[in-house]
């Protein structure tokens, strides 16, 4: 369910990612917040769709609580979100990673896959195994190689 809230937060995500220049290395361009918003519900729909878990489903409207998010940001100094979407990000972290590249439009960096964990962040990967083993080993691997203290808060399924 798309609350108020929701809404408003993607609005100023979409305008900021607009001021700092990243609707313009997008293709086709986007029109307006009306029309992306509308994609980015309709995009949705479509990995739902893809698997016949409910487990796997229920995963991509389920969010971490807030009250949550707020104590890893304070006590762990948890600086960004991975495996995150437009729909469910934190507005108070920085940064969020998504696995879409139109996600930039709200101001997403792009597949955090590609991109080495770095400082300390908090992944919610959706309950799919392939998924959850790819966010696992990848956080591991960044703690391998990185010279500078690293931290991955993963919340999955028990």
């Amino acid at each position: 369910m798309m609350t108020p809230e929701r809404i408003n937060i993607l609005r100023t995500a979409f305008h900021t990612a607009k001021l700092k220049g990243l609707h313009k290395i997008i293709a086709p361009a986007p029109k307006n917040f009306a029309s992306e918003l509308l994609g980015l519900l309709t995009r949705k729909t479509k990995p739902e769709r893809k698997y016949h878990s409910k487990k796997i489903k229920y995963s991509y409207s389920q969010t971490l609580p807030n009250h949550i998010l707020s104590v890893l940001q304070k006590w762990a100094l948890v600086t960004q979100e991975k495996v995150a979407s437009p729909l469910d990000f934190n507005p108070s972290y920085p940064h969020y990673w998504s696995a879409d590249s139109g996600d930039a439009l709200f101001g997403a960096h792009f597949n955090f896959l590609l991109s080495q964990f770095t400082d300390f962040s908090v992944c919610h990967p959706i309950y799919n195994k392939q998924t959850m083993n790819l966010s696992l080993r990848h956080a591991i691997y960044s703690v391998i190689l990185n010279t500078k203290a690293t931290a991955t808060f993963m919340f999955l399924p028990s």
